[in-house]
């Protein structure tokens, strides 16, 4: 059991690896194709490259880190996935700040943020979002 959560740990941080390239490169394309100097575009294109991240780690996550195979919940698995995202983006919005409020060097807030962002992103997608069955506790006898 801890083999295979230490496994899926480590696919779900290759995954998200993969998907901030997939975020950078669209982003650059988007800028490329469309030069602009406008900071409301740029995060027009941001969010858009961002959602193509997201979207991506959606099905390496459900195909490769937790195994899932496509069924009819897979739809529901993607709307939890898309909620999750969001609450993250959110705590991370708030952790850095609140890392920067407290007189927290930019780089630290940074990796704090990202940590505590992480670390809610993948309990949740493990035990939430891509959960197989009924989680059951053991009893024993007496």
């Amino acid at each position: 059991m801890i083999n295979r959560n230490i496994n899926q740990l480590l696919k779900f941080v290759a995954v998200g690896c993969i998907n901030t390239l997939i975020d950078w490169a669209v982003y650059l394309a988007v800028l490329t194709a469309f030069p602009a100097e406008n900071a409301s575009f740029y995060s027009v294109a941001k969010g858009f490259s961002y959602f193509c991240g997201i979207i991506n780690s959606f099905f390496m996550n459900n195909a490769w880190t937790f195994k899932n195979l496509p069924d009819r919940k897979a739809g529901t698995r993607l709307i939890k996935f898309l909620l999750v995202n969001t609450i993250g983006v959110g705590l991370n919005s708030a952790s850095i700040y609140f890392f920067l409020n407290i007189k927290t060097d930019h780089t630290t807030a940074l990796i704090f943020a990202t940590f505590i962002t992480f670390s809610f992103n993948f309990t949740l997608s493990k035990l939430w979002v891509f959960r197989r069955g009924k989680v059951v506790a053991k009893t024993t006898g007496g």
